[in-house]
């Protein structure tokens, strides 16, 4: 009987051991199968994920879109900076020769019936395309971190609708500034510098919606009178929603269209090159003034002190003081050495007067970021950051579109200098004590310098 029942709890036990292994295999196979089903879902998000610094591609940016003005009878419209952060300036064409308005709401107002109406405080006719009349409106008033919706022309036609969005009003901000454009050099590159110039305004959209304007250095078309170059440059969906505060380059000279193209904020006749329209212009953002210099004739470099003196007696309370401008007498390609040699005493000269914390130019096509530069053409040399340097800060830009790279030679001056054949986007951060620049390759963002100033005193 004790056999038997021993017999009986062998059996029990074995059974038993057997059933909790095989529980126990399920128990693993489910717990495999969860991890598997996590490392699965781990790995799609790791897919999703924006890629790291350097490892973007065009398409990284989605397509900022809208519909070009040129499906209706308005003509090259352009959105430029206002003399405050609560203004923008437009410029458009228009077959009509009766005044334009600009009709302005929220974003929610998709009818237009509660919107403000701005007419343009002047229309005249192009002197350079034949039947089109100028229209200059300011829009002012505008709310911080808004989002709005916009369209001009009369009763004789309107354009499409586009969006805008007011960034921070505020002492900290940033904006982004683009090298020569030059679309049309070569002129057969035409139309895939247009895709290019699209795809880096892409990136500046995705990676800073934040940005209080965008600044283009010059040469935003290679030929001064060809109206291809410009539509190449101005039908751009992103330009719509972006104030732009152009400088005039080399390319540029020749006539009016420059001019006619761009209503901007201060203009003065100081630089005047083809016309009354093309001077010095300034405007403030937050803590910072910008100095725009339109260095076109030489015979008129002396007057951009005066300008500089009295753009500074006008906002004696801001923090740092920046200079915009198309030549550098500070670069790094040879060719180029002799004009930046011719201009340099006029910039020792006002720099040095004026506290110019930051010069940033173009023309070079080749990037490069100089020492700080004495009154005296000496320089000091500083590590990031710069804790109250001594002297001006230099940074010429690269192309923005892929027109033209030139190869950079080592200058004393220059700190840091790259060659890229890769269209390249500079960010600029201002806080009340810290001024960063960081530019980085358009396609894959990868970063190519970046250096920051600090004030202790901010």
């Amino acid at each position: 009987m004790k056999r038997k029942i021993h017999i009986w709890l062998t059996t029990l036990v074995l059974t038993m051991a057997f059933s909790l292994a095989a529980c126990g295999s399920t128990a693993t196979d489910e717990t495999d199968s969860a991890d598997s089903s996590v490392q699965a879902e781990e790995t799609e998000t790791e897919e999703e994920a924006a890629p790291e610094p350097g490892e973007e591609s065009w398409s990284t940016a989605p397509e900022y879109s809208a519909t070009l003005i040129t499906t209706t009878s308005i003509r090259w419209l352009s959105v430029t900076v206002g003399a405050g952060e609560d203004e923008v300036n437009l410029t458009w064409y228009s077959p009509s020769e009766e005044t334009g308005q600009v009709l302005w709401t929220t974003a929610d107002d998709e009818d237009f019936e509660n919107a403000l109406t701005f007419d343009a405080v002047s229309t005249f006719a192009s002197e350079v395309t034949s039947g089109y009349y100028i229209n200059r409106a300011t829009v002012s008033g505008l709310a911080a971190e808004t989002d709005y919706i916009y369209k001009v022309g009369n009763e004789d036609g309107m354009s499409p609708v586009y969006s805008y969005t007011t960034p921070a009003y505020s002492d900290s901000f940033r904006f982004t500034v683009l090298g020569d454009p030059q679309l049309g050099k070569p002129v057969d590159e035409l139309d895939n510098q247009k895709t290019t110039f699209k795809r880096v305004l892409n990136k500046i959209k995705y990676h800073f919606a934040d940005t209080s304007f965008l600044v283009s250095l010059g040469d935003q078309v290679n030929d001064f009178d060809d109206t291809e170059q410009y539509d190449a440059f101005l039908n751009q969906a992103a330009l719509y929603s972006l104030s732009l505060a152009p400088v005039k380059g080399n390319h540029e000279i020749g006539g009016s269209q420059y001019s006619e193209h761009y209503y901007l904020p201060n203009q003065t006749q100081y630089g005047t090159c083809d016309d009354e329209s093309d001077g010095d212009f300034w405007f403030v953002r937050g803590n910072a003034l910008f100095l725009v210099l339109d260095l076109m004739d030489a015979a008129k470099w002396g007057e951009h002190e005066q300008f500089i003196a009295e753009a500074c007696e006008a906002n004696p309370d801001v923090s740092w003081r920046i200079i915009l401008c198309h030549y550098s007498p500070y670069n790094s390609y040879e060719d180029y050495m002799e004009n930046a040699a011719n201009i340099r005493p006029y910039f020792l000269s006002f720099t040095d007067a004026y506290d110019i914390d930051l010069v940033m130019t173009g023309h070079d096509h080749a990037y490069s970021r100089s020492n700080f530069i004495q009154a005296d053409g000496s320089y000091l040399e500083y590590e990031s950051p710069a804790i109250d340097p001594e002297g001006t800060m230099y940074v010429t830009l690269n192309s923005s579109s892929g027109s033209l790279y030139h190869r950079p030679t080592a200058q004393n001056e220059i700190a840091f200098s790259e060659y890229r054949e890769a269209p390249e986007v500079t960010d600029v951060q201002v806080t009340p004590s810290t001024l960063t620049v960081t530019t980085y390759e358009a396609e894959t963002w990868e970063i190519v310098d970046s250096f920051e100033i600090q004030k202790s005193g901010g």
